[in-house]
């Protein structure tokens, strides 16, 4: 959980999460979570919720450094 890793999950309006993004609708994994890294998108995954995709932004260089 984010609380064990004392991690931060940036809010948003879409899914309430920075960089977590409601893609594949009706997919087992319809959340993809994304960071911009040198001023490119680079896409993370798909995950099953909002809060995985969160965690694994949160987890990012780009997630830590926009948590400071």
């Amino acid at each position: 959980s984010s609380e064990a890793e004392e991690l931060t999950l940036l809010v948003a309006a879409q899914t309430g999460y920075l960089g977590v993004y409601l893609a594949n609708l009706g997919k087992p994994k319809p959340y993809q979570a994304q960071v911009r890294r040198s001023g490119k998108k680079v896409h993370l995954g798909n995950f099953a919720t909002a809060e995985e995709a969160a965690l694994c932004v949160a987890r990012s260089p780009e997630g830590q450094e926009a948590a400071e």
